[in-house]
C-alpha cells in the first residue's frame, strides 16, 4: 500500500513510500494550494486555477493529466475527473479524517491517517492507478485537513 510521510515533525511536505521503498515526494506550499511532485519520470504540478476557485489541476509538461472540483465550498467533496472516467473524493464522516473514492455508488478506495494525531496516511487506490494519480487524490485530501487545521486553530 502506498503511505505519504512526512518529511519531519513539522514539515508539510511528505516522502511516499510502498513497502518501505522511496517512490517520489511531494512538497506543498505553506501559503497556497499547490505543489510540486518529484517521481522517477519527472515533476508534476498540482494545483489550483485561480487563489480561491476553479479546479484543481494535476499537470505534466504542460498537459492536464486529472483535474478535480469542489461542488461546494462546505462540503469535503470533490469530482475528478481521470483516467477517462469520474469519480467521487469524499470525507466518509465529520467524525474522523478518513476519504472514500467512488467509482458510481461502489467504494473503490480510501485515504486515511495512521493514527489520530498523526499526519502520516495510507492511500488505498487501485494498483492499476498511474502513482501521480493516487498522489493527487492524496494532495486534494491533505488540502482538506489542511484547511480543517486551520479553522479549528
Amino acid at each position: 500500500m502506498l503511505e505519504a510521510v512526512p518529511k519531519s515533525i513539522f514539515s508539510t511536505n511528505f516522502r511516499l513510500q510502498e513497502q518501505n521503498l522511496l517512490l517520489g515526494e511531494v512538497d506543498t506550499s505553506i501559503w497556497s494550494e499547490k505543489a510540486q511532485l518529484e517521481l522517477e519520470d519527472g515533476t508534476y504540478g498540482l494545483y489550483r486555477e485561480s487563489l480561491f476557485s476553479g479546479d484543481f489541476i494535476l499537470e505534466h509538461n504542460g498537459k492536464v493529466v486529472a483535474r478535480a472540483s469542489k461542488p461546494s465550498a462546505l462540503k469535503a467533496r470533490f469530482d475528478v475527473e481521470l483516467l477517462n472516467r469520474h469519480i467521487v473524493l469524499s470525507k466518509v464522516s465529520i467524525w474522523n479524517r478518513r476519504f472514500a473514492v467512488f467509482d458510481g455508488e461502489n467504494q473503490i478506495g480510501s485515504i486515511y491517517p495512521l493514527g489520530l494525531f498523526t499526519r502520516r496516511a495510507n492511500i488505498d487506490l487501485p494498483a492499476a492507478w498511474p502513482l501521480p494519480i493516487r498522489i493527487f487524490l492524496f494532495w486534494l485530501v491533505f488540502l482538506i485537513w489542511k484547511r480543517e487545521r486551520q479553522t479549528s486553530a
